[in-house]
């Protein structure tokens, strides 16, 4: 089942990044501000418990996903291109045009998701991460549909 998270689940999104991304993943700070932000959004799979989500800051006709994680016993079950159906719909109701993200190079299986989703690869970003990574730059324009609206009941 997927909602909007609330302050409440901070622990929780917490828990999902550490399960994630280890020493790659938002600081606790980062989790509570992004949740507080009024620009932003977290959408969570609840079903039992978070076990996926998707965090995106929004402005200025702009989508920016910010992490998107799955604990590793659901992955491959589409929860990631759920959330990102979702996100993407809500990121239009906010007015947003386009959504761009970075996706660490080494990082198949989100690319290959990220491309059958309809994103694009307009650049690497040398050294992006901190541990001195690569990443791509993707960007999808928003086109809006009865069907993403329809999606965007949050």
């Amino acid at each position: 089942m997927l909602r909007p998270a609330t302050p409440a689940d901070l622990d929780a999104l917490c828990h999902l990044e550490d399960a994630c991304f280890r020493e790659r993943r938002f600081k606790r700070d980062h989790v509570a501000w992004i949740l507080q932000h009024p620009g932003a959004f977290t959408i969570v799979d609840a079903d039992g418990g978070v076990r996926a989500a998707v965090m995106a800051l929004v402005g200025d006709g702009v989508s920016r996903v910010l992490s998107v994680a799955v604990l590793p016993a659901f992955r491959r079950r589409g929860l990631g291109r759920a959330l990102m159906e979702a996100a993407e719909a809500l990121s239009l109701n906010r007015g947003a045009r386009t959504v761009q993200l970075e996706v660490g190079v080494t990082n198949v299986a989100a690319i290959a998701l990220y491309r059958a989703l309809g994103y694009r690869s307009d650049g690497r970003l040398p050294g992006y991460y901190s541990w001195g990574e690569d990443a791509l730059s993707m960007a999808k324009p928003l086109v809006e549909t009865r069907a993403e609206i329809h999606r965007a009941q949050f």
